[in-house]
């Protein structure tokens, strides 16, 4: 069985391969290709959510054990932590134990990278509400899926903003101008994509009957459960439709259950990512804004986790050990 640590994840996958195999992933979901069973949720002591998300896909068995826990934040405890196991489909035999902290960070910021890739890959702007460690993969999918030449940045903590470019201009690949506000207004007006990476309850964004989203691509990545949104009412109304990358979302995410049932999009205007990469349906051109919004699925592990494991194995990477 090999052994992934995070660093040995990093060595296997760079971004841009990562967003490859995510669209392949999604590939996937829209010819159902895949037997998932429904991932369990259980929350602990109060607000903390612990989740086992299993699929067979390909030649492997995927299974995400994963926790949530948004009572780290302020400790040096990751509020997302996890491992990714994979098994032989043919034989259960396991073959890897892989570093989901790390995994699930850069593979949800490849599915914004998909995303970004086929709706804004001239982009030459993007802003972030949210500068923790998701939000820092988001941009870096960004740099790998746009033509990215400016970065807005905004968090309730200002405070934490200087250490966030310190960290991420020692590992970008690109000279970008990194700018810090201190209102969200502006980052919005300045950005053709923005990104919302918190788990806040409630809206980060403004409301506005405006015209501060059109031509902009947002892409909400932080809500994950029911009473949880951080898109605003007027952004699902101004939108001629609503990509989602999962049909559980409808289920489980504040920012898909709450536009739905309240009317601010129809059902029929929420459109998987999927069904749009597969040519199923046509996406719009419009100068209404684009939302699209991640929850992920046990699918995307798998496909990930398998091909880390399959690249590392190649490369001579990790630590084989028995069980």
């Amino acid at each position: 069985m090999l052994l992934l640590s995070e660093k040995d994840v990093k060595n296997s996958l760079s971004m841009n391969e990562a967003i490859n195999v995510m669209e392949n992933a999604l590939f996937k979901y829209a010819s159902q290709d895949f037997v998932q069973p429904d991932r369990t949720f259980t929350t602990v002591k109060d607000e903390n959510t612990f989740m086992l998300m299993p699929c067979f896909v390909d030649d492997c068995i995927g299974l995400k054990v994963v926790t949530t826990y948004p009572t780290n934040r302020g400790t040096n405890s990751p509020v997302t932590q996890g491992v990714v196991f994979i098994n032989d489909i043919e034989t259960g035999d396991p073959l890897a134990l892989i570093n989901g902290t790390f995994l699930t960070t850069i593979k949800t910021g490849a599915v914004s990278g998909v995303a970004m890739r086929h709706f804004k890959k001239d982009a030459k702007s993007v802003g972030l509400i949210g500068t923790g460690l998701q939000g820092f993969y988001q941009l870096i999918a960004a740099q790998s899926a746009t033509s990215v030449e400016k970065i807005y940045l905004y968090d309730r903590s200002p405070e934490s903003i200087q250490s966030f470019i310190e960290k991420f201009q020692e590992v970008s690949k690109n000279d970008v101008e990194i700018i810090a506000v201190t209102e969200k207004e502006e980052l919005i007006r300045n950005s053709e994509i923005i990104i919302t990476a918190t788990t806040s309850p409630s809206p980060v964004l403004p409301e506005d009957n405006g015209e501060l989203y059109k031509n902009k691509l947002v892409i909400g990545v932080g809500s994950y459960k029911t009473h949880m949104r951080e898109l605003p009412q007027t952004l699902f109304e101004q939108a001629d439709y609503y990509y989602i990358d999962s049909e559980q979302g409808k289920l489980e995410v504040g920012d898909i259950i709450d536009p739905i049932k309240n009317g601010w999009v129809k059902e029929e205007q929420v459109v998987l990512l999927s069904d749009v990469l597969a040519g199923k349906k046509q996406a719009p051109e419009t100068d209404n804004p684009i939302v699209f919004k991640t929850i992920s699925m046990a699918l995307f592990d798998a496909v990930i986790g398998n091909y880390v494991y399959k690249k590392a194995k190649e490369l001579g990477i990790g630590q084989q050990f028995d069980l």
